[in-house]
């Protein structure tokens, strides 16, 4: 090794260690399961493949962005390969974000760690599914809003590109416009010297972006389905929350919604759980024997509508219960929980579907087999639930101290960082917040790993005054 490589390993030397244990967990992951995991979602993104059809519950981003075009080189396990590869480079990522912004390098190395070393992150990416892909694209719209200082309309307009790409991965990503808005408009402070119309022009051109992207998928879905939307049954999604606790008696409903609104017990439908509600259940028989023409995603969303009307606190308290389970100490689970052991390692291949169709699609995009390593996979299972995860207290500090900071606690008003912070904070709580809308699953706080240790190192950078002065911009 020469001198200059030798000097940059001494002088990171902790990131490099955190590497070094997240490829370990990666190899094992990739060794234990072939070609790759496969969930109820894979083979939606699998069947969807040269079809491309958008009136699925999945939109098709992940098929479009990454999934076809490396089936298209190579086969599963060159999916997950990638996807394990890009796992690590969000380490690096945001360990390069805070040494621009002037945070200490130990700092900086802790907050990767999180994403590096979550057995739950590496399990999720050896999935064939579109969580990673989300990760990614949110993390590359913070780089792009922050790297060179306040964003101007240029850069705002591809943060918005990109912003627009996560919905069309996850649908979750659609609120995550507003705290990208809100982010732009502030970062040159409450009292920009250049007034407000610079700033005005960036948000309206990230804004314009993302909604362009949208609109056009839009009528993509309108082409092929006849509605204009971003997904397929809409009403199910919100449906679901709400079913869990609808008083159907009370509602007024017509004829059609009191079809789909249950009539078991609130506390029998708590043991079911939401996502029992959104996928799974539909009418007290069986969806073949409704009458023609009937119109379930219309009879959901109404169903939804008046619950929300007239239970809004039923409504509220169950999704801030959910939402505050992100940021439990241990990964638990209460009864109508999505199962956890669906993100867990075991020590068998976990079968979602039919052997004969696991097996089909593994013939096509690999050498016609699945296989689980015990022994390999009871390592990584060992350290998954032996603590090999973040816990749910650290990543809500995370989120106090990033309050803090946006706040203006020690140095953080005058350190020209609040805004910085406030962006990934935002972005972590907005995602979390419309996931837990939903429902709660451990699955669907994987955002939080990437986002919220990102802010606490800014944070602490923030309110701590930073290691040397940066070189980017100033951004308040």
């Amino acid at each position: 090794m020469t001198a200059a490589p030798a000097r940059r390993l001494r002088a990171h030397w902790l990131l490099a260690l955190l590497l070094l244990g997240g490829a370990v967990l990666r190899v094992l992951a990739q060794l234990a399961y072939r070609p790759a995991l496969l969930y109820i979602d894979s083979f939606r993104y699998l069947d969807d493949l040269g079809v491309f059809f958008p009136g699925g519950i999945n939109p098709i981003g992940y098929e479009v962005l990454l999934l076809g075009p490396l089936l298209l080189v190579g086969n599963l396990a060159l999916v997950v390969a990638v996807q394990h590869l890009l796992g690590l480079a969000l380490g690096v990522a945001i360990y390069a974000l805070l040494l621009r912004f002037g945070a200490r390098r130990w700092i900086a190395a802790l907050a990767a760690a999180p994403v590096l070393l979550d057995a739950y992150q590496v399990q999720i990416e050896h999935n064939i599914m579109s969580d990673l892909l989300f990760q990614v694209l949110l993390l590359a719209s913070i780089a792009v809003l922050t790297w060179r200082g306040a964003p101007g309309p240029r850069t705002a307009a591809i943060a918005g590109l990109l912003l627009a790409a996560s919905v069309l991965v996850r649908l979750v990503g659609l609120t995550l416009v507003v705290p990208a808005v809100v982010f732009v408009l502030l970062a040159t402070g409450l009292r920009p010297r250049e007034g407000w119309r610079p700033r005005l022009r960036a948000a309206g051109a990230l804004a314009g972006a993302f909604a362009g992207v949208l609109l056009c998928y839009a009528t993509y879905h309108l082409i092929w389905t006849g509605t204009p939307a971003l997904g397929g049954s809409t009403g199910s999604v919100v449906y679901g929350r709400t079913a869990a606790v609808a008083r159907c008696d009370e509602l007024g409903l017509t004829a059609e919604e009191a079809v789909v609104c249950p009539r078991e017990p609130v506390a029998v439908r708590a043991e079911r759980g939401i996502d029992f509600y959104i996928h799974f259940w539909h009418v007290p028989v069986n969806t073949d024997r409704l009458p023609e023409g009937f119109d379930l995603n219309a009879a959901q969303s109404g169903v939804a509508r008046k619950v929300l009307l007239h239970q809004p606190f039923d409504v509220l308290g169950g999704f801030l219960n959910d939402f505050l389970k992100g940021f439990a100490p241990t990964r638990t689970q209460s009864p109508g929980d999505v199962p956890l052991a669906r993100w867990q390692f075991t020590t068998d291949y976990p079968m979602y579907a039919d052997p004969w169709y696991v097996a089909e699609w593994a013939e096509l995009h690999g050498d016609g087999t699945v296989h689980a390593d015990p022994r390999l996979g009871g390592l990584l299972r060992d350290y998954q639930l032996g603590g090999g995860y973040t816990p749910g207290l650290a990543l809500g500090g995370c989120l106090l101290v990033s309050a803090a900071a946006v706040l203006g606690a020690g140095r953080a008003r005058r350190s020209g960082l609040r805004a910085v912070v406030l962006l990934p904070a935002g972005l972590a709580t907005t995602v979390l917040a419309t996931a837990a809308a939903m429902e709660f699953s451990w699955r669907y706080q994987l955002p939080g790993l990437v986002l919220l240790p990102l802010a606490a190192g800014l944070a602490i950078t923030a309110i701590t005054g930073p290691r040397r002065p940066r070189s980017s911009e100033s951004i308040t």
